[in-house]
C-alpha cells in the first residue's frame, strides 16, 4: 500500500464512524476511541504506517491484547485526526481477527467506540487495549466494532 491509500483508508474509516451516514442517534453518541489496523506482522505494519501518517514508530507501545479479537496490540495514543488512538493488532489466536484478516486482508479493520453512559458490568465483556470491551453487532461495512466504557489507557 502506498502512502496516499494508507492515509485515505484511515480517514475513510473514521468518517464511516463519525459521518451522517452512521444512521442512528445511538451511533452518533459514540466517540471514536481508536482505529485498529489489522496485520499479520506488527513491526512491518508500523514501519509502513509511520511515515504516511506522520507518526514516529517509537510511539507504538505494547498494550493489553483483545480477548474478543484474539489479538496482540501496539498502540500509538492520540495520533490520528481528532486525537484518536491507532492500534496495530495482530492475531494471537485463530480467532475473530485471524478470520477477518483471511477474508479481508490487512488494513483498518477495528473500531473501539465509547459511550459515557455505557455499563459494561454485564458478563458479556472481555479485556482489551482500551479497557473492558464488548463486540457490537456486525454492520455491512465489515468493520469490527468494540464498545468500551470510556476512553481507556494502556
Amino acid at each position: 500500500m502506498t502512502d496516499v491509500p494508507i492515509v485515505e483508508a484511515v480517514r475513510a474509516t473514521i468518517a464511516t464512524l463519525t459521518g451522517p451516514e452512521t444512521g442512528t442517534d445511538r451511533a452518533q453518541a459514540w466517540a471514536v476511541v481508536a482505529i485498529g489496523w489489522a496485520t499479520v506482522e506488527s513491526e512491518r505494519a508500523i514501519a509502513e504506517l509511520a511515515g504516511p501518517l506522520g507518526i514516529d514508530a517509537s510511539a507504538f507501545v505494547p498494550a493489553t491484547g483483545s480477548t474478543v479479537l484474539g489479538s496482540f496490540a501496539l498502540v500509538a495514543t492520540g495520533v490520528l485526526d481528532g486525537a484518536v488512538d491507532l492500534a496495530v493488532v495482530e492475531p494471537s489466536t485463530e480467532g475473530r481477527l485471524a478470520a477477518h484478516l483471511a477474508r479481508h486482508g490487512e488494513g483498518p479493520t477495528v473500531a473501539w467506540l465509547a459511550q459515557p453512559e455505557t455499563d459494561l458490568a454485564n458478563p458479556v465483556r472481555s479485556d482489551g487495549p482500551f479497557g473492558p470491551e464488548r463486540l457490537l453487532p456486525s454492520q455491512s461495512d465489515g468493520l469490527l466494532r468494540l464498545l468500551v466504557a470510556a476512553a481507556g489507557t494502556i
